[in-house]
């Protein structure tokens, strides 16, 4: 038997869906039909990964997304019937992992949570020196970031900034999230200042050779885009 998989949804033929598609894979798979069911099943039972919907009443599946995160860095992947790229970014803002639209095929699915999961094995969670984003490198020892084999010269804030987003390309960071990895005080506390940091950073990878790779995503925060996140 593989590890436990909680699956949150208020539709019980997805919820049958996505058992009989983990289950096929040897996973163990918890049921929750509610916000509230399911973080009692989470501090029960100990999932390894958690399939969240977003409609599933209050509160509902970024409230429980956001609860989760307060104690656990599990794996969460949330299932959105939603097209708009605000509503993904949300997903992720509020600490999800991944997100899936349906509908989805049990292969895909399967291989989501596979790659979730092999993210947070042990020998995935050895010290990591290198951060590597498409033609970006990031050496966190030397505190030097290179486009193939030219130097980005860096400050100290936008060094933090950039590692923050390459620790997970494809996640989007709140404004809040990217302040607390730069060590945000006041000085900070506009939207005008981070966005220039930004700004800055893509003209330096530009120059570097390099593609536009930090995007802005309205009303939430910062992502990196490189064409192997999508």
């Amino acid at each position: 038997m593989k590890d436990t998989i909680l699956v949150v949804d208020d539709n019980e033929d997805i919820r049958a869906f996505v058992r009989t598609a983990l289950e096929s894979e040897s996973y163990e798979v918890l049921e929750a039909a509610d916000g509230d069911s399911a973080l009692l099943s989470f501090k029960r039972d100990k999932p390894a990964l958690v399939v969240l919907d977003i409609g599933i009443g209050q509160p509902d599946g970024f409230e429980v997304c956001r609860a989760i995160r307060t104690t656990s860095s599990v794996p969460i992947i949330m299932l959105t019937s939603r097209a708009d790229e605000v509503d993904e970014a949300m997903c992720l803002a509020a600490g999800a992992d991944d997100y899936i639209r349906k509908p989805v095929s049990p292969r895909i699915l399967s291989l989501r949570v596979a790659n979730q999961l092999r993210k947070r094995s042990p020998s995935a969670s050895a010290e990591v020196s290198i951060l590597q984003a498409g033609e970006l490198t990031l050496d966190l020892l030397s505190r030097e970031l290179r486009v193939a084999d030219a130097v980005v010269p860096l400050t100290r804030i936008e060094f933090d900034f950039i590692e923050l987003l390459m620790q997970q390309p494809k996640r989007v960071f709140t404004r809040e999230q990217v302040l607390s990895a730069i060590g945000g005080s006041s000085e900070f506390s506009s939207d005008h200042l981070l966005d220039t940091h930004a700004s800055r950073m893509r003209m330096k990878i530009k120059s570097a050779g390099g593609p536009k790779v930090i995007s802005a995503v309205r009303t939430v925060g910062y992502r990196l885009l490189y064409p192997d996140s999508e």
